[in-house]
């Protein structure tokens, strides 16, 4: 806001009266026309003067975005931000989020053009931070711990696509939990391959794939996968503490893009005939 601009400059020696430069942006000048960005001052200069290269959009160093989309995982994260930022290391990043799969919140983030890897890093984690700590309260009310719910909400990204559907299969998933039931969800084998499950040959993955031999399998391992298996947004980590109670414990997405539940192996196998076939 202009009033946190104005504290700023003063907190960094530019103005030496924030009400003053906040009273001129409001009334002389256009406030919703401040844009972000590194304005740069070499010498002293008045509070008016300062108020005009703010309002002209006087920006020495422009901001670059970057948007790392949800569900994401680390290392395509990496390529993103590699593409925007010239000097972001792709091999320095992953070293820094080793462990962190997760906690790099999917964002379009508005950065200086001169980011590095450990920058980028920081700057996720503080988003993270602050999009976490006001659901702790929830978290700690919630059967899972934070890097459950992390898990949990990852693999719900992948497997939903809207607000209703997160809340549906978190359910969904939970009732598999509660009995000890395998999640059975394509998205976790895919977090171990090299290739995008849309990339593979029709029915490879079917016949093959889950019976690879990984902790990230949940066709042939129960509970949730070792880590997350990408970076949720906020929309699925509050899925998994507000779930849609219900009896099922099936889901498909169907041909028409509509997702169809059924509480018994007979049920899906009926909404597979009819939406899939």
């Amino acid at each position: 806001s202009v009033r946190d601009i104005a504290q700023e400059a003063q907190a960094q020696g530019i103005v030496r009266s924030n009400l003053l430069l906040y009273t001129i942006l409001t009334y002389s000048y256009d406030p919703t026309n401040i844009y972000a960005g590194t304005y740069t001052f070499a010498e002293p200069a008045d509070v008016f003067t300062v108020a005009k290269k703010l309002a002209d959009k006087d920006i020495e160093n422009p901001l670059t975005s970057v948007t790392i989309p949800e569900g994401v995982p680390l290392k395509m994260a990496a390529v993103l931000a590699k593409r925007s930022l010239p000097e972001f290391d792709v091999d320095e990043y992953l070293i820094a989020t080793n462990g962190l799969e997760g906690k790099l919140f999917p964002e379009t983030y508005f950065v200086p053009h001169t980011f590095t890897a450990q920058d980028f890093v920081d700057l996720q984690q503080d988003t993270y931070e602050g999009n976490i700590a006001p659901l702790r309260e929830a978290i700690e009310a919630s059967p899972f711990t934070e890097w459950e719910v992390i898990t949990l909400a990852s693999i719900i990204e992948r497997e939903a696509n809207d607000e209703a559907s997160m809340k549906m299969v978190s359910g969904i998933f939970q009732n598999r939990l509660n009995i000890g039931m395998a999640l059975q969800a394509d998205a976790t084998i895919e977090y171990v391959l090299d290739t995008p499950l849309n990339e593979l040959p029709a029915g490879q993955l079917a016949s093959e794939l889950r019976k690879t031999d990984s902790p990230y399998n949940t066709y042939l391992n129960t509970g949730l996968t070792p880590t997350p298996i990408g970076n949720p947004g906020l929309m699925a980590i509050k899925a998994v503490l507000e779930p849609t109670p219900s009896d099922n414990f099936y889901y498909i997405t169907g041909n028409d893009g509509e997702f169809y539940y059924a509480k018994t192996l007979q049920g899906h196998n009926l909404n597979i005939t009819k939406y899939l076939r």
